[in-house]
């Protein structure tokens, strides 16, 4: 691989401009360890037709540039049987396309669209977490990646110790037991035909079997002895019933916005909130008392496949198309943190003005000192290792 301390080297040519730089840098490249296999006499291999490439088509092809610089970078071309550029060269080119790819990204404001697909129970915990600011959590969760303990070995000399001191020790890998709510159901899962699986993640559903199993899911967090005042942050703003002298639909409405902006990750249509309030509203005008309407209401809102499923608005043509703040907002928080954006995210996605480039790298900061990174140092390496399999 070439290393970075060699980048010192294109120093000199920090004046070129790009099309300079591509004149100069790339195409003398092409034309002497490339073209051979990728444009002369219309011998094009792999659809890369480096003769006819311009900086222009290089710049809207980002994918085509990130491999380029992967290969050159990891000398996997040109093919060890042919001629080699010099060190010198190859990082020169690889600093160009990557300067080319800076470009590239900062000038495309599309993303592919993501597959449509369910939380997983990681993040389901995380977001009923974060939504009602639950102080425990609603699942015992899988093995952190990190233990929280000393080490087996003595770190300056990687033995083992001569004497160990031992004890009681709570079952389970981390040796720790944290709060969490009694009497919770099982997260569901889908269950698995003989043969054959679904590969359209745009054209997955629920079953009515699974709705239901989510919704006595939702409704076993919310009827869960230990879901009351002491463990449910918005438990004041939400589920205490408002003063009698307060306009009740107006109250649920104002109360339901919130919650269900919150839940959704975007503001909710006035349709939708109507239908939650008529249905908090009956029941409470039937004679239910105020907080068991309302958490029969947010049982049905952590069930519903809007707060379930997480999906990018559908362009028209299937393609390619720029995402609004609140998606990009959605993406950052379920990334970073596995869960819902926060306040702070949905009111810049408001405004529009998450997507610009210095408040991003602000809330990226922020997000990144925010002790819920502490779900992606767990959750991540071990996805990415496949540890989970």
């Amino acid at each position: 691989m070439l290393v970075l301390s060699g980048s010192f080297s294109v120093a000199a040519d920090a004046e070129l401009t790009s099309d300079d730089a591509f004149n100069q840098v790339i195409t003398p490249l092409f034309l002497e360890h490339c073209v051979a296999c990728h444009g002369i006499d219309e011998e094009v291999s792999g659809d890369v037709d480096l003769v006819t490439l311009k900086q222009e088509t290089l710049v809207r092809s980002p994918e085509l540039l990130r491999k380029l610089i992967d290969v050159l970078a990891d000398h996997e071309m040109p093919p060890e049987d042919e001629p080699q550029p010099s060190d010198s060269q190859r990082l020169k080119v690889v600093v160009t396309l990557r300067d080319l790819l800076h470009q590239s990204v900062k000038k495309d404001t599309s993303y592919g669209q993501a597959p449509i697909r369910r939380m997983n129970r990681f993040q389901y915990n995380n977001a009923v977490t974060d939504l009602f600011q639950l102080n425990c959590i609603v699942f015992t969760l899988p093995e952190r990646m990190m233990r929280e303990h000393k080490g087996y070995f003595k770190p300056e000399t990687g033995r083992m110790a001569d004497v160990v001191h031992v004890g009681n020790r709570p079952l389970g890998k981390s040796q720790m037991i944290e709060p969490r709510l009694a009497g919770v159901a099982a997260f569901p899962q889908d269950l698995r035909a003989e043969h054959g699986f679904d590969n359209r993640g745009d054209h997955l559903s629920m079953s009515p079997l699974l709705m239901n199993s989510f919704l006595a899911l939702g409704q076993s967090i919310t009827e869960s002895p230990d879901f009351g005042p002491r463990t449910v942050g918005i438990w004041q703003e939400f589920f205490v019933p408002p003063p009698k002298t307060a306009d009740l639909h107006d109250e649920v409405s104002r109360r339901l916005r919130r919650f269900l902006s919150h839940a959704f990750r975007r503001p909710v249509d006035e349709k939708t909130l109507e239908r939650y309030s008529s249905y908090a509203l009956r029941q409470i005008e039937g004679g239910t008392e105020f907080n068991v309407a309302m958490k029969s209401v947010a049982a049905a809102v952590i069930a519903s496949p809007r707060f379930l499923y997480l999906y990018d608005t559908a362009s028209t043509d299937g393609q390619q198309t720029s995402i609004d703040d609140y998606e990009l907002a959605s993406r950052l928080a379920f990334f970073l943190w596995g869960s819902l954006p926060d306040e702070t995210l949905l009111e810049l996605a408001r405004r529009g003005e998450l997507s610009l480039p210095d408040v991003l790298q602000s809330q990226f900061h922020r997000m990144m000192a925010d002790h819920k990174l502490k779900r992606f140092c767990d959750s991540f390496p071990a996805q990415w290792l496949q540890l989970d399999r």
